[in-house]
């Protein structure tokens, strides 16, 4: 394996229960639907993990890796603590549906649903220059929003693979959308290194991305579901547009 991802969609997870007292707690706290979204995620991430490292998922150790930025344990990229294994994971929640990757080398993956967006605005917030411009270039409504969803994925995806998130001027980060593998270019290390970007096939309504280091772009990657059958849209209702401290609020949920 060299890189591989998983994909869901909450009602086709099976129920185990493996989940840890802390996510218990997180998945209460959370209004319906999202408590049973964030059940589903945290299962179906301890079941697959389980199957690969050979362990019950309810025994996996989840945190996080220092920070690349301030080096704080709290918040940086998520690791398997235990077992012990050198495996890179990321995972992505969009309401009903997830994905989780798993990979050799650092990894960083996004999913979102297809929701009424802000393009406008987030045009002026999050999108580098030339991302804009190539947006500019479609003139109908649905294409404008799929080639948002495609900018805005290989973005996030690419930031969770170098491991600052969605803190850094995100109109610094061009992912170049209009090529099947955007190179990008991580000037927040030094030396500077290059990431890959890309958007492989995903649930329906939804639009994924995968970010690697240049250097792991050409290995496999594979990419399955937990379960085979037909997935939707999203139940939860789009209220008005979403901007981009809505895109923030979501990835906290």
């Amino acid at each position: 394996m060299a890189t591989s991802i998983w994909l869901w969609s909450a009602e086709d997870v099976p129920h185990h229960d493996v989940l840890g007292e802390a996510e218990r707690r997180r998945a209460a706290a959370l209004r319906e639907p999202l408590g049973s979204y964030f059940t589903a995620a945290r299962v179906a991430v301890r079941t697959v993990l389980g199957d690969l490292l050979g362990v019950p998922g309810g025994d996996i150790v989840l945190g996080n890796h220092p920070c690349p930025g301030c080096g704080d344990p709290g918040h940086g990229p998520p690791r398997v603590v235990w077992p012990e294994t050198s495996l890179w994971i990321s995972l992505s929640r969009a309401e009903r549906h997830g994905a989780l990757a798993v990979s050799t080398a650092a990894v960083g993956v996004d999913i979102e649903t297809h929701r009424p967006v802000d393009l406008a605005g987030l045009g002026r917030d999050a999108l580098a220059p030339a991302e804009a411009a190539w947006l500019d270039g479609f003139t109908e409504p649905q294409e404008r929003l799929l080639g948002f969803y495609r900018c805005w994925t290989r973005k996030e995806a690419v930031l969770k693979a170098v491991g600052v998130g969605m803190s850094v001027d995100l109109r610094r980060w061009d992912t170049v959308p209009a090529a099947d593998r955007g190179t990008v270019r991580d000037t927040t290390s030094s030396p500077a290194r290059l990431w890959a970007v890309e958007n492989p096939p995903s649930l329906p309504d939804t639009t994924m991305a995968v970010g690697r280091p240049a250097a792991a772009a050409e290995d496999d990657l594979t990419i399955g579901a937990l379960s085979a059958a037909e997935t939707g849209g999203a139940d939860l209702p789009a209220t008005g547009e979403t901007t981009l401290k809505g895109f923030r609020a979501l990835k906290e949920m």
